[in-house]
C-alpha cells in the first residue's frame, strides 16, 4: 500500500455531536441524549466482558489498582459498541422501509440498484463513524492502556494475545445468499476459496427460496459453515415488538432443525437488545462502520465483542460487494485491499461480507479471487470460521493471566490455545 493511498484512506475523523462527560486521561466520552433504557440494560449486562481490561486481558495482579478506570472504560465501550452515539430512533430500522419492501419485488434489479444508489447519494451522510476506516475505539483502547501502565508504574507488561496459537490477525470469509441464483453459484465460489486455503460461512434466508439441503451438507463435509440470514428480506423481523415476538420462534426452530448457530439480520437491519435475546451462539449483523446500509451506523470495532453475556458479535469489517459495486460504483478490490491491510497492521478481524448473487460470476468473481489472493498473502493471519472465532473469544474471556516471581502463566480450561504477548510487541498497543 502506498503512503499516499493509506493517508487518504485514513483521513481525519470528524467529531460526532456529543454531550461531554468525564473522561479518562483527557479522552472525551459522550452519550446520546435519547438513550433506549432497554438497550442500556442489555448492554450493561454485557460490558463486564467489553471493558478495556477484559479487551486487553492484562495480568490479574493489576486489576485492583485499575478498577476505577476499568469501570469508566466499560461505559465508553458501551457508547460505541452498542451504537449509543446514535439517537434511539436511529438504532432501529427506519419506518420508511415498510413502503420499500411492499414494492421491492416488483422492481427489476438493475432499476432497483439505480434507485438505491441515487437514494444514498442524496441522503445526508453521517459524519461519524468514518468510512471505510474508523479508528476512534482503537485509539481509546490504546490510550486507556497507556494510562493503565502509568497507574501501575510499569513501562511494559503482558496480555493474552487477541488470537490463538500466536496468530497476529484473523480472517473470516462470509457470504449472504440472497436468492436461488446465489445458491447456484455457491459451489464455484467454494472451489475458488479452497484453492487459496479458505473455508467460508454462508448465511441463508430460511423461507425466501427453496434451499437444497443436500448441497448444504456436501459443503459442510468440505469444511464450510452455514448460518441463518433471517426468514425473508422483507424488513419484518425487527419492524415491531409484535413482529419480532411472532417471527423469532419460527426462525430459531428452523435454525435448530438445520444446525445453524450463527445469525446475520437481513439487510443488516437490527435492534441490538432483540438480537441478544435470541438463542444463537454469535451474530454478525453489525459493521464496524457502514454509512451506506438502510440502517447506517457501526460498532467502531474491528475486534469481536459480547452482545450479551454469551452471544459474541463478529462485526463485518470489509465493505460489502453490493455497496461498492451497485451503490457506489467503485472498484471493490482497491477498497478491500486497503482496509484489509489496515486491519492486519493492528492485528484485528478481517471479516468479509459478499454475495454470490453479485460476485459469483464474471468480472466480479475475478475481483473476488484477487481479494482471496491478497488475503492469503497476509502473514500470521488465522483463517477461521465464524463459529471458531466466537468460541475462541468466549474461551479467551474466561482465561486469567498471572505474572509474578514464578513466571507467566495463563489459567483456564482452554489455556493451551492462548499465548501471552508482551505489550511492547503488540501493534495495537504502540
Amino acid at each position: 500500500m502506498s503512503t499516499s493511498a493509506f493517508s487518504h484512506l485514513m483521513r481525519s475523523v470528524p467529531a460526532a455531536p456529543k454531550i461531554e462527560l468525564r473522561s479518562f486521561d483527557g479522552v472525551a466520552r459522550s452519550e446520546s441524549r435519547a438513550t433506549d433504557p432497554t438497550l442500556t440494560c442489555q448492554a450493561r449486562n454485557a460490558v463486564a466482558a467489553n471493558d478495556a481490561f477484559s479487551f486487553w486481558k492484562l495480568a490479574e495482579e493489576w486489576q485492583p489498582a485499575l478498577n476505577e478506570i476499568i469501570l469508566e472504560s466499560a461505559r465508553i465501550a458501551e457508547h460505541y459498541l452498542f451504537e449509543n452515539y446514535l439517537a434511539a430512533c436511529r438504532r432501529r430500522p427506519p419506518s420508511g422501509l415498510d413502503t420499500y419492501y411492499l414494492v421491492k419485488n416488483l422492481i427489476p434489479d438493475k432499476i432497483r440498484f439505480s434507485i438505491n444508489s441515487l437514494a444514498i447519494r442524496v441522503r445526508r451522510r453521517q459524519t461519524f463513524p468514518n468510512w471505510p476506516c474508523e479508528g476512534t475505539l482503537l485509539r481509546l483502547w490504546r490510550q486507556w492502556l497507556q494510562r493503565a501502565l502509568r497507574q501501575v508504574g510499569a513501562t511494559d507488561g503482558w496480555h493474552i494475545g487477541f488470537w490463538p496459537r500466536g496468530f497476529r490477525s484473523c480472517i473470516v470469509i462470509t457470504h449472504d445468499v440472497e436468492s436461488s441464483l446465489g445458491l447456484d453459484a455457491m459451489n464455484a465460489v467454494a472451489d475458488l476459496e479452497e484453492r487459496y486455503g479458505f473455508r467460508s460461512a454462508w448465511n441463508l434466508p430460511l423461507q425466501q427460496y427453496a434451499i437444497d439441503w443436500k448441497q448444504v451438507d456436501n459443503l459442510r463435509e468440505r469444511g464450510f459453515e452455514f448460518g441463518a440470514h433471517g426468514l425473508r428480506h422483507d424488513g419484518k423481523l425487527f419492524r415491531s415488538a409484535a413482529d419480532f415476538a411472532a417471527l423469532k420462534p419460527k426462525l430459531e426452530k428452523l435454525a435448530r432443525e438445520h444446525g445453524l448457530h450463527g445469525f446475520r439480520a437481513p439487510s443488516t437491519l437490527r435492534r441490538a437488545e432483540w438480537i441478544a435475546s435470541m438463542t444463537f451462539d454469535f451474530d454478525s449483523s453489525f459493521a464496524d462502520t457502514d454509512p451506506w446500509e438502510p440502517q447506517p451506523g457501526g460498532t467502531c470495532s474491528i475486534f469481536p465483542f459480547f452482545l450479551s453475556s454469551q452471544m459474541v458479535e463478529l462485526p463485518y469489517t470489509l465493505p460489502q460487494d453490493h455497496t461498492l459495486i451497485h451503490l457506489l460504483h467503485r472498484d471493490p478490490l482497491q477498497v478491500w485491499m486497503l482496509k484489509a491491510d489496515w486491519i492486519a497492521s493492528v492485528g484485528g478481524l478481517i471479516l468479509t461480507l459478499t454475495h454470490p448473487d453479485y460476485s459469483g460470476s464474471g468480472r466480479y468473481l475475478q475481483k473476488y479471487e484477487d481479494l482471496l489472493k491478497h488475503l492469503a498473502a497476509i502473514e500470521g493471519a488465522w483463517r477461521a470460521l465464524p463459529s471458531e472465532v466466537a468460541r475462541w473469544w468466549r474461551n479467551r474471556a474466561a482465561l486469567t493471566l498471572r505474572v509474578g516471581d514464578s513466571g507467566i502463566r495463563i489459567e483456564g480450561a482452554q489455556a493451551g490455545e492462548a499465548v501471552a504477548v508482551a505489550l511492547s510487541k503488540e501493534p495495537l498497543a504502540n
